[in-house]
C-alpha cells in the first residue's frame, strides 16, 4: 500500500531547511521582481478639476460616516438619509454617485479587494531565497510588508466590515480570495501541481488563520507597524507544536 502524501511546510522551518533547499523553487522563478508600491488614493493634483476634488471629498466623507454607523448600528441598521446626515451631504449628492446602499457597499468592498489583488503578482514572485532569509534573519519579503500597508490604508472600514456586525459575505470573499491566494503563492509548487485533499485542508486552515490574525490586528486598532505584522504573520505560519513562541527579527 503506498505511503500517504504529506504536506510540506508552508514556510521554511529549521527542520525543513535542508530538504527544501534541494527541492524546486516555491512555485515562481527564483528571480524576484522589484516591488512596486501598493495602490493608494493619491491626493488630487493642483490643476485637477474642482468636480473631481469634490467627488473624492464626498467619497471620503461617506466612507467615514459609513464605517461609524456600521460600528454603532450594524450593516442594516441605518438608512441613506441617516448616512448622508452623518456625512454632511445631501441625498442628491449620494444618488449622483451610488444607486443605493448596496451599490455603495459593493463598490467600497471592490476597492479594497482590488488594492489587495494588485499585490498578487509580487506575492507570486516571492523566492525560496527570501523565505530562507526570513527563517535565518527574520527579514520578511517586501510584499508582505506592503500587504499590511494596504490593510492599514483601509483599516477603519475593514475593521467594521470584518466585525460581527459587518458583512459576512465580504469576510468569506477576503478569506477565499486574498488570504487563500497568499497561502497558495508560498506553498511548495509540487503540491499545487498535484493537489491532495490534505493540501486543500492545509490551505483552508492557513487562509482562515491569516484572516483571523488580520481581524485581531484591526480590532486592536493596528498598534503594530506593517513590518512587524509581516514578521508576526510569517513567524506564526512557521511555528510547530512545542516551538517557543518568539517573533523572528525582533529587536531586543
Amino acid at each position: 500500500m503506498p505511503k500517504a502524501v504529506a504536506v510540506a511546510p508552508l514556510m521554511v522551518t529549521p527542520a525543513a531547511t535542508a530538504a527544501i533547499t534541494a527541492a524546486p523553487a516555491v512555485l515562481t522563478p527564483a528571480a524576484s521582481t522589484a516591488p512596486t508600491a501598493p495602490a493608494t488614493s493619491a491626493a488630487p493634483a493642483a490643476d485637477e478639476p474642482t468636480e473631481d476634488r469634490r467627488s473624492l471629498r464626498t467619497k471620503r466623507m461617506l466612507r467615514e460616516a459609513f464605517a461609524q454607523l456600521i460600528a454603532e448600528r450594524g450593516l442594516d441598521g441605518f438608512s441613506v438619509g441617516e448616512l448622508t446626515a452623518r456625512a454632511d451631504i445631501n441625498r442628491g449628492t449620494f444618488y449622483a454617485h451610488y444607486r443605493d446602499m448596496t451599490d455603495l457597499l459593493r463598490r467600497f468592498e471592490d476597492e479594497i479587494i482590488a488594492d489587495l489583488h494588485a499585490l498578487k503578482p509580487q506575492i507570486q514572485t516571492v523566492t525560496l531565497r527570501e523565505l530562507l532569509t526570513f527563517n535565518r534573519k527574520g527579514i520578511p519579503p517586501r510584499v508582505t510588508i506592503e500587504l499590511f500597508d494596504v490593510l492599514r490604508e483601509h483599516g477603519h472600514l475593514l475593521r467594521v466590515l470584518l466585525s460581527p456586525s459587518g458583512d459576512a459575505a465580504f469576510q468569506a470573499r477576503l478569506r477565499d480570495r486574498t488570504c487563500t491566494d497568499f497561502v497558495r503563492s508560498v506553498l511548495h509548487s509540487r503540491y499545487l501541481k498535484n493537489p491532495q485533499p490534505l493540501t486543500e485542508y492545509y490551505i483552508a486552515y492557513y487562509a482562515s488563520a491569516t484572516l483571523g490574525l488580520i481581524q485581531r490586528w484591526l480590532e486592536r486598532d493596528m498598534p503594530e507597524g506593517s513590518e512587524e505584522m509581516a514578521r508576526i504573520l510569517l513567524s506564526v505560519m512557521m511555528l510547530r507544536p512545542g516551538d517557543s513562541i518568539e517573533l523572528k527579527g525582533r529587536k531586543q
